[in-house]
């Protein structure tokens, strides 16, 4: 989405300066609202950033958004953590997750959804799929067919 590509180009270097990286810009319609979502977390993630942190970086972060364009299109600007169940969208956020705990909402028969957990085996960028280790079976997912894909613990 545009939205998020151009708020994603200004975020991170504000970010990156300070110590941070740039987890995910996420534009996404909720009821009646439009929300930009920007989360982040410190480099190398650690115990996550504090509520200090979030307020430090909140109000830069704000101050940049409200001069864009962009912004007439958004009713809710967030920053904060992606939390420890952070959803996994990107390319690099499969890659840094390997090894790790997931659930995965997937699309099922007839409009139904259904939910697998597992442990995240590998990622492949060319098909954009996962493979996911069940206490049962290896299952491999492709990422346009889920819904959700959540850390789990």
């Amino acid at each position: 989405m545009i939205i998020e590509e151009k708020a994603r180009a200004l975020a991170e270097p504000l970010l990156t300066e300070a110590g941070f990286v740039l987890w995910d810009v996420i534009f996404e319609k909720e009821g009646a609202m439009s929300y930009l979502r920007i989360l982040f977390d410190k480099d190398g993630g650690g115990d996550g950033i504090n509520d200090e942190e979030c307020a430090l970086m909140t109000a830069p972060l704000n101050a940049l958004m409200d001069k864009q364009e962009f912004i007439q299109h958004v009713d809710i600007l967030e920053v904060g953590s992606p939390g420890l169940t952070r959803r996994l969208r990107r390319p690099e956020h499969f890659g840094q997750s390997i090894g790790k705990a997931l659930r995965v909402m997937k699309r099922a028969d007839k409009g139904k959804t259904g939910v697998i957990y597992g442990t995240l085996e590998a990622y492949e960028p060319e098909t954009n799929q996962i493979s996911l280790k069940t206490d049962t079976e290896l299952v491999i997912i492709g990422v346009k067919n889920c819904l959700k894909i959540n850390l789990d613990f």
